[in-house]
């Protein structure tokens, strides 16, 4: 077994991290109130700033386990593992992730994406042209990015992206090729931006906002400043990839895709599932819609929260049998289905994010004493476009998670101490938002590091046209995300 080595950035991290976490003892040993901060202060950020730099150059699984345990070691006042875990593992936020990912994953196992696509592609205007044909392939993967996870639905859809560009007759190394990839995995960023149905970063913005004001962001409010945002920028994408970029397809010709023609019929079991999905999908959308039919029903799920739909589906998922079996198994979704490490990077965060903005820890009196006079001497729109360059920034070089997690908590610790004079709960949106637009490097997501080893695209290419839609996407959330947030919510 080849034995994996620490690159010296992570060395580095972790040395730091090590250094902040004896410090902290240290201090809140001897209370030597160091660098006159109060020692329950110093030690919550000390423990932040560790797992910060952890979580951004080692990893985002063991060091989140670490962040929980370092919060209920005492060092903080009044905060005990009880109150640690069920802030974390408790929270409503994780055990919505937790079957989503269960849900989800049985929809993956099915046919039912690529007949999606395979619909799209049979259209009369995908027939019109190879341009058209490659518009009707992009509408249908932002669609579906609604909500599918981002990597899976990437994996699903490469394999096609291949066939298309030999039945275009591109090969690797042409640039029609590589802006065509770029513009796919892109297209799957806008969709993963546009709602929090299954998308972890929209969702776990929320959930933070949540934990630290105790006011719920629902899905509609969310989707009514993303998805226009989203259109817009998907709109921007095509006409610079046709104007701007030049992408020419007027020499190529087209034909069907021989991997969506070949496709198995329609099971029963497939309709089971596929109908599953569809129901969990419209509980999270309809409460609000249904306060006019139905106020009871109503407000029975908004009380019951995010968390209640995909558990109902897990339930049926496993209840219904077809063939003498159920149409998934719960042990094989919580083995293969779902991605622990994301799951306790949140679970970590939230606590994290809550205890910073306790003002009995000293961390706000802190920040309300040494960033308000800063933050007084900006406008509000300033304040805004601040938030939402850091985040389009970072999840273009970090993790995503790490960025919604770090930025969220920010924003709702600063405004917990001093009135910004902004809508606190739509830029909390919109760090949401722009962490899912994550285009221009390779540890900005898998499908950009899949996309530049692949050979189709090149880094250069990728960090290129990713930093014009990132430039773009910036532009859409502060021009018309933050106005739609403000008169939406």
């Amino acid at each position: 077994m080849k034995k994996e080595t620490r690159s010296l950035v992570q060395t580095v991290a972790i040395v730091l991290s090590i250094l902040f976490i004896v410090l902290a003892m240290v201090n809140s040993h001897f209370d030597w109130q160091l660098l006159a901060i109060p020692g329950s202060a110093f030690a919550l950020l000390s423990i932040f700033m560790s797992c910060l730099l952890l979580w951004l150059f080692v990893g985002i699984d063991w060091p989140s386990v670490l962040c929980l345990v370092l919060l209920g070691l005492g060092w903080l006042p009044k905060v005990t593992y009880s109150q640690v875990f069920s802030l974390s593992f408790g929270n409503s936020t994780f055990v919505f992730l937790l079957f989503t990912f269960i849900v989800t994953y049985a929809l993956e196992q099915t046919p039912a994406l690529k007949r999606l696509v395979g619909w799209f592609l049979k259209t009369n205007f995908a027939k019109k042209s190879p341009s058209h044909f490659l518009g009707a392939f992009l509408g249908a993967v932002l669609v579906i990015s609604c909500f599918i996870s981002p990597t899976i639905l990437f994996m699903i859809v490469f394999p096609i992206y291949e066939e298309m560009m030999e039945v275009f007759g591109l090969e690797k190394g042409s640039r029609q090729a590589s802006f065509i990839l770029i513009t796919l995995f892109s297209t799957i960023a806008i969709g993963t931006a546009m709602t929090p149905i299954n998308h972890v970063f929209a969702i776990t913005a929320m959930g933070l906002y949540h934990t630290a004001t105790s006011v719920s962001i629902s899905n509609i409010q969310y989707m009514g400043i993303a998805m226009p945002a989203g259109i817009c920028i998907f709109i921007g994408m095509l006409a610079s990839l046709h104007r701007l970029w030049k992408l020419d397809l007027s020499e190529v010709t087209f034909q069907s895709l021989e991997s969506l023609e070949n496709l198995p019929k329609v099971t029963k079991k497939e309709r089971w599932i596929v109908s599953i999905f569809s129901i969990v999908i419209a509980l999270w959308i309809i409460p609000e819609w249904l306060g006019i039919l139905s106020p009871s029903v109503a407000a029975f799920l908004k009380s019951a929260g995010m968390a209640f739909p995909p558990m109902i589906g897990a339930v049926l998922l496993a209840c219904i049998r077809e063939d003498g079996k159920p149409l998934m198994s719960i042990q094989e979704a919580l083995t293969h289905g779902v991605y622990w490490p994301s799951l306790l990077l949140v679970g970590a965060t939230l606590s994290l994010g809550t205890l910073l903005t306790k003002p009995e820890l000293g961390v706000l009196p802190l920040i309300e004493s040494g960033l308000t006079p800063l933050f007084h001497q900006w406008s509000a729109m300033i304040i805004v476009i601040v938030f939402v360059i850091w985040a389009g920034l970072q999840t273009n070089f970090s993790s995503n998670l790490v960025t919604v997690s770090v930025v969220t908590t920010v924003l709702t610790t600063i405004a917990a101490s001093t009135d910004l004079g902004i809508h606190t709960a739509v830029v909390a949106c919109l760090i949401g938002f722009m962490a899912s637009l994550a285009y221009m490097t390779p540890p900005a997501m898998p499908y950009v590091a899949i996309s530049v080893g692949s050979g189709w695209t090149s880094s250069k290419d990728a960090f290129l046209y990713g930093g014009w839609l990132l430039v773009l996407s910036i532009v859409s959330a502060v021009a018309i995300g933050y106005p739609l947030g403000t008169l939406w919510m």
